[in-house]
């Protein structure tokens, strides 16, 4: 009979650690110079980096609350610790449908600033990442995604596994326009 409880106590003591392990990286690696260290996050089935110095935390995925009358891809509100926090399906938003919720899948908030974060829902966050553990990408962009160039794609890249990685620029895509109008127009 406790058998069950030990084997849940367990696996919330290795969820805890890592998520503990997790933490204290991202927070090693804010000390690294900002152009060197991104957070590798797959959003659907596109890898992007997120540039440190511009990204807050990872969250557990959670169901945001809805909010009527807004875009199909913003998701609604989730209460980050005593904060309102937009929740955006970033694959949505960049025109490739739904981003999937897995298990695993996790809220990675942008931005350190609470008056202007939001929370993008990532398929699976991958790792940091170092500029030079990276190169310059081979050929274009993957299929379906030439067209899709915006002012916060920043440069585009290739890991050692032959993976494209494309950098958000966190500040731009905070103050594109398209973004900043959540509501939906009402006719």
């Amino acid at each position: 009979m406790n058998a069950p409880r030990q084997d849940i106590r367990a696996r919330q003591t290795r969820l805890q650690d890592y998520q503990a392990m997790l933490a204290r990286r991202l927070r090693d690696a804010r000390n690294l110079p900002a152009v060197d260290s991104y957070l590798g996050v797959l959003v659907g089935q596109r890898h992007w980096l997120l540039p440190l110095p511009d990204t807050g935390e990872v969250l557990e995925m959670r169901q945001p609350a809805g909010v009527p009358l807004t875009q199909p891809w913003y998701r609604g509100l989730v209460n980050a610790r005593g904060n309102l926090l937009g929740v955006i399906d970033f694959g949505l938003f960049c025109g490739e449908g739904h981003t999937p919720v897995q298990p695993g899948s996790k809220i990675v908030v942008l931005s350190r600033h609470v008056e202007r974060a939001c929370g993008i829902i990532a398929t699976r966050v991958v790792g940091l990442r170092h500029a030079g553990d990276l190169s310059l990408p081979h050929g274009d962009a993957p299929a379906g995604h030439a067209d899709l160039a915006a002012e916060w794609h920043g440069p585009r890249f290739a890991d050692r596994d032959g993976r494209d990685w494309q950098v958000l620029d966190i500040r731009q895509l905070l103050d594109a326009p398209a973004f900043l109008q959540v509501g939906r127009v009402v006719a």
